[in-house]
């Protein structure tokens, strides 16, 4: 399609990704080696046996297990209805979900403040949960829309003709067809869960109900910060993502590119 590469057109291409390479490598090379500094193994250690790292653990994974399962639910309902039912004003409410995609979470800390003090949630996980749901089903919501746009209207009109209601088209036409869109989705919601940092730094205060992205901050005292310790944290906070997107990384990719040709 694109003909045989010229020895300057691989060269301009292979420098182009090296550079690109070495702007994650080199920090990610720093942070290896800075968390290894000093104690060695010990730092990493030191970091397991932390009286509370366990239950951070516990309470990222519940966390971030139940905004993947309910956003990627809601969204693929919201999706299937924005793309595949006819209703008034269909596409403006479309445009105005997709409006939070303008405004940054540090511009609406307050208000999301305010919003779960009333309804209690302080120091709870839905503190947690329902504003990375919202915050995150714009996006999610315009991918899957976009995806379920290519699937073929006629497999639905051939559905209703064989009897079959909205919720049966849903989940024998949209679920199965849209496997590949929702799990990119579900990967991506979960990375953006688990790395968050600002929402339990605002809403929880709570040591007991921290998330591990608030681990490396016990090793920083007000005068004082070991920071080969903090650096340790971080890797070992880092390792269930690797390793989601090692295993992920083909239905990522998959998701991520479906519907680029009709």
């Amino acid at each position: 399609m694109f003909g045989q590469l010229k020895w300057w057109e691989k060269s301009t291409f292979h420098t182009v990704l090296l550079v690109s390479v070495s702007v994650w490598a080199v920090p990610l090379g720093f942070l290896l080696y800075y968390s290894w500094k000093g104690e060695g193994i010990g730092n990493y250690v030191a970091v397991l046996r932390l009286e509370l790292f366990t239950k951070f653990l516990q309470n990222s994974a519940i966390v971030s297990f139940f905004v993947v399962t309910l956003l990627v639910l809601l969204v693929a309902l919201a999706s299937f209805a924005f793309s595949k039912m006819e209703f008034p004003g269909r596409d403006l409410l479309f445009y105005l979900a997709l409006f939070g995609l303008m405004i940054p979470p540090s511009a609406m800390l307050v208000p999301l403040f305010q919003t779960i003090k009333a309804f209690g949630w302080i120091n709870t996980y839905m503190s947690l949960i329902g504003p990375e749901i919202a915050l995150m089903s714009s996006f999610a919501m315009l991918i899957t829309r976009n995806f379920f746009d290519e699937i073929p209207n006629e497999l639905f009109e051939a559905a209703r003709i064989d009897g079959a209601g909205t919720f049966k088209q849903f989940a024998h036409i949209i679920v199965p067809l849209g496997k590949p869109i929702l799990t990119t989705a579900g990967i991506i919601v979960f990375l953006h869960s688990w790395n968050e940092y600002l929402m339990p730094l605002a809403f929880i205060s709570d040591k007991t109900m921290l998330t591990i992205t608030m681990a490396p901050s016990h090793f920083i005292d007000e005068y004082t910060a070991n920071y080969n310790k903090v650096f340790a944290a971080m890797v070992l906070m880092s390792i269930p993502i690797i390793l989601l997107y090692l295993f992920g990384q083909k239905y990522l990719q998959r998701g991520l590119t479906s519907g680029a040709i009709k």
